[in-house]
């Protein structure tokens, strides 16, 4: 498993993971454990060993993804969102104020933790860009052609894009519902603008096809 968490950030050094790693406790977590709420009075960093976790908002009746965490990425209890793990996973957790006096002395965390907090900021603004000045379909573009640039491959076809979220991970990461981004899929597909190759990759042939229909509401 440390072999994969160094895989997937090799910007890790493996010293500084060591220094940084002093103080905090390991503790496994089920699948659809619920690690943290809006109300959890907990003030905590964790950060995950391998697994994978989802930070989302929850209002009555639908929720909204802001982010995954994966091997690597730091996350903090303290925040009005729901953290919960969304495979078997492991993380190491240490106390916010203990954590503060570790990065007091110990700079090295720091780009981590600023990468980790940037992606999730532009998520949250991705996500209410997307909620005020774009239609779902263009919505569900935007999200295959910029999954397609940070993980696709370059085929003489196309792009083969991995996709490894769930019909419903990617509705509320749209902020809409499993059938729209089925219906649109399927609809995609019928008009060539996508293959499904397999559950978990889609074949993209035109990238500018996607994105033509990523435009904003006029």
């Amino acid at each position: 498993m440390h072999a994969h968490a160094h895989h997937a950030r090799p910007d890790f050094a493996e010293a500084a993971q060591n220094a940084l790693l002093d103080g905090f406790t390991l503790r496994e977590l089920a699948k659809g454990y619920l690690l943290s709420t809006p109300e959890c009075p907990r003030n905590q960093v964790l950060m995950v060993q391998s697994g994978r976790l989802r930070v989302y908002l929850a209002g009555d009746n639908r929720e909204l993804n802001l982010s995954f965490l994966e091997a690597g990425d730091i996350y903090t209890t303290h925040t009005p969102t729901y953290v919960e793990a969304v495979v078997p996973s492991s993380i190491w957790l240490i106390e916010t104020p203990v954590f503060a006096r570790k990065l007091a002395t110990d700079p090295s965390v720091t780009p981590v933790m600023m990468r980790v907090m940037g992606r999730l900021l532009s998520n949250a603004v991705g996500l209410i860009e997307d909620l005020a000045f774009r239609e779902v379909p263009a919505r569900l573009a935007r999200f295959l052609w910029q999954l397609a640039e940070r993980r696709g491959h370059r085929l003489e076809h196309g792009w083969l894009v991995p996709l490894d979220f769930s019909m419903q991970d990617i509705a509320s990461l749209l902020g809409t519902t499993r059938q729209s981004v089925s219906s649109l899929i399927n609809q995609w597909e019928r008009e060539g603008i996508l293959q499904r190759q397999s559950r978990r990759s889609l074949l993209v042939p035109s990238l500018d096809a996607l994105k033509a229909r990523s435009a904003p509401l006029p």
